[in-house]
């Protein structure tokens, strides 16, 4: 992974920011960690407006209803802009676009490869006390679609310095043919980097195998993978983990061990979620895990 010079930022324009901390949605305000030189890193922010019974499809559309829709637009453009001038007389490179559409998620994917944006960053809201953030059909559509790289924030700052974990399984069927481990660790360090951060690399294979075959094997066979993986790579050793626990345990449990902001995941497929992460068991944290999650996908 390259350098993130061009950051494309999804803000849900509706809401009102003016009670955060410093007055900008989580999502931007994680984006200008990013941002050492403020003339070379392009930020964009991007929000789809859409409501269907004030859609041109809508059978019983009006010219009162178009006009209602041209107000919810502007008063969308008009917090955006606010957002974007605020943080444009600070020195930022950032621009704002407001469009009608749906699905968003389309729109959203649209404007990434149009900016050719090296990250996009959308919200994921957690829902009542239990902190259960449970990914919108819309964040779902963007894990299978979006070519780019997905980071996807939780409300809370991060730490400082921020801490990621590189989710690997270098046993996956995919991982030789689609160096999609390597594109993860890649990743999670010059992320790392530019966050002026630390990586953390793990690898849990716990049960993995069984009960097809002996424990003792299956941990010789991913030891060695894992151990081959890394060997590339001038890492602190502190920071391998290589745990005799299931990916479910690492992805919900391990993270606060270890004081993870970020975690880093692969993305292999476009179409059936149960195959559109690494592991079988991604799926099914992913909405359960408290902490950020940057998605990236091969390019072959």
């Amino acid at each position: 992974m390259s350098k993130i010079e061009r950051i494309l930022v999804v803000v849900d324009a509706e809401e009102d920011y003016s009670k955060a901390p410093d007055g900008l949605p989580i999502e931007l305000h994680k984006a200008l960690r990013f941002v050492h030189n403020k003339a070379s890193v392009e930020l964009q922010l991007f929000s789809v407006g859409y409501e269907r019974y004030q859609h041109h499809h809508y059978k019983d559309i009006t010219s009162e209803y178009m006009q209602m829709r041209s107000d919810y637009v502007g008063r969308m453009k008009a917090s955006l802009k606010a957002l974007a001038d605020r943080l444009s007389g600070e020195g930022f490179n950032i621009k704002s676009e407001v469009i009608w559409a749906h699905p968003r998620y389309e729109q959203i994917v649209k404007k990434a490869d149009a900016m050719n944006a090296d990250l996009v960053i959308q919200h994921v809201r957690a829902y009542a006390k239990i902190e259960h953030y449970h990914l919108t059909n819309e964040s779902w559509q963007l894990v299978r679609h979006c070519p780019r790289p997905l980071l996807l924030v939780r409300d809370g700052d991060w730490s400082d310095p921020v801490v990621l974990m590189a989710a690997v399984d270098p046993m996956h069927t995919h991982h030789k043919p689609l160096q999609l481990d390597k594109l993860i660790m890649d990743t999670a360090i010059e992320v790392g980097g530019q966050l002026a951060g630390e990586t953390q690399i793990v690898h849990a294979y716990g049960e993995s195998g069984r009960p097809f075959a002996a424990a003792e094997v299956i941990k010789e066979q991913h030891s060695k993978a894992f151990d081959e993986l890394v060997s590339g790579y001038n890492l602190d050793v502190s920071k391998v983990h290589f745990i005799n626990e299931t990916p479910l345990y690492a992805l919900q449990n391990f993270t606060d061990q270890i004081h993870c902001n970020i975690i880093v995941m692969g993305a292999i497929s476009r179409s059936r979620l149960s195959e559109a992460l690494i592991g079988s068991t991604a799926e099914q944290a992913l909405d359960y895990i408290k902490t950020d999650v940057l998605i990236v996908k091969p390019t072959h």
